[in-house]
Parts: C-alpha cells; structure tokens; sequence
C-alpha cells in the first residue's frame, strides 16, 4: 500500500473547494483480489487497521464490482484535512506502523491497483462516519475538459442536490483516480436504489438539469460501478 500522497493532490484539493478541506477526506487504496479470496484481503486490512485508528484514523471496507472485476478498497477517513495532518506526522514514527510496513508492504504493494487521497466537495459538515449505516454506493466518474474544472465542478453539485430532491443520498468528491471526481448516490438495498432510480431519473427537475449539463460541455464520463461497504460494518 503506497502511503506517500503526492503534494499536488493536496493543492488539487484545496485549490478546488475551500469547504472541502474542513470536510470528509480519505486516502483510498485500492487492490486486486489476493488469489481471486477478498477474505485474504480483509485479513490482510484487519492487521493495520487497529494500528491507524489507534493513531485517530477512521477505517472502512469496501467490495466493488466492476465488469465483473471485483476490486478491493482500504478506505482511511478523517474529519478533515487538519486530522489527516496530525495523524501523518504520527503515522511515520509509529513503532506499530513500523512492524507492519517492514512485514507485510511487499505483500500489500504486490496487489495494488490504484490511490485517491479524495475531499468531500459538497456537504462542508460532513465527517468520517458519514456513511454509518449504509453499505450500498453507486459510483460515477468524471473527468473535466480542460479549463472546466470549476464548471464541472459546480455541474456535479447541482447533480448532488437534484438526487437529493429525490430522496437519494448523494454525495461528490474531487480528487478521485486520475484527478477524476466521483459522484456518490448510497442506498439501503438494491431494491432501494432501484425504485429512487427510477424516479430520479424519470423527474422532470432531473431531465431539465440533464439537457443543461450535455449543453455545458464541461466534462466526460469516466467510469461507472457498484460498491458495497462490508466490514468493518458498524450499523445505525
């Protein structure tokens, strides 16, 4: 697992949204199936895991299917960006993170796919167990045309509150892979996710903000899946 986050996301993500750095932020590291068996991945998160939240982190798990691809999300959350701070100046001196990166960082890094050091841009409030409760995401992704950062930006905001309008809990991050940003809608169930769907999507306030976001030309689709957030689960 790579924990060096480039100093250039960190600018990214102040430069984008002032409200995000007092917002939700989390490194995400995500991960190939260790022999196709998620279970060896979460025994795998299950030895660091005490180590980071004993050092202020807020961990969750996460199983996401794309294409049929299942990869695997190690997911450290912070209230915001201060938090983050004061645990890296911790994380790199402590003796406990120190044993596990001397014995299990090859391992780690031998499965890794990708990481995100991603800010919550649209609920300036929101904390690190913001998703308490919820175990199913959607995820979009979308990448800015050049010199539309901010409109997108803004696009995806206005998407949030319309999903919101609907009754779908939605959120938007920037800084996700490739300094894309991601959308997220999250449910209670698949049953769920189908009928709010339906009526989003279906709504006349959702098909006119539809018809001005293609008319804008700010940004391409990237990239769509299902996410489930598995243990450690800590309900309501």
């Amino acid at each position: 697992m790579k924990f060096l986050i480039q100093f250039k996301t960190i600018v990214l993500a102040l430069a984008l949204s002032i409200s995000g750095a007092r917002a939700e932020v989390m490194e995400v590291w995500s991960h190939s199936l260790e022999n196709g068996d998620y279970a060896r991945n979460v025994k795998q998160y299950e030895r660091l895991r005490p180590i980071l939240q004993n050092l202020g982190a807020y961990v969750e798990y996460y199983l996401e299917d794309i294409d049929g691809a299942p990869v695997s999300h190690f997911v450290v959350k912070f209230d915001d960006l201060r938090i983050w701070g004061a645990y890296r100046d911790r994380l790199s001196g402590d003796a406990d993170f120190q044993k596990w990166n001397s014995r299990f960082r090859a391992k780690a890094n031998a499965i890794q796919i990708n990481t995100a050091f991603m800010n919550n841009i649209y609920e300036p409030d929101a904390k690190a167990d913001l998703y308490r409760g919820t175990s199913l995401f959607y995820i979009s992704q979308w990448r800015a045309l050049p010199g539309q950062t901010l409109a997108l930006r803004d696009i995806l905001i206005e998407a949030a509150k319309t999903a919101e309008n609907s009754g779908i809990f939605a959120q938007v991050y920037a800084n996700g892979y490739d300094d894309t940003y991601m959308v997220v809608w999250a449910f209670d169930s698949y049953t769920t996710a189908a009928t709010q769907w339906s009526f989003v999507h279906d709504s006349p306030e959702y098909q006119r903000f539809f018809q001005k976001a293609v008319k804008s030309k700010a940004g391409v689709f990237v990239d769509q899946s299902w996410m489930n957030k598995t243990m450690p689960y800590e309900g309501n």
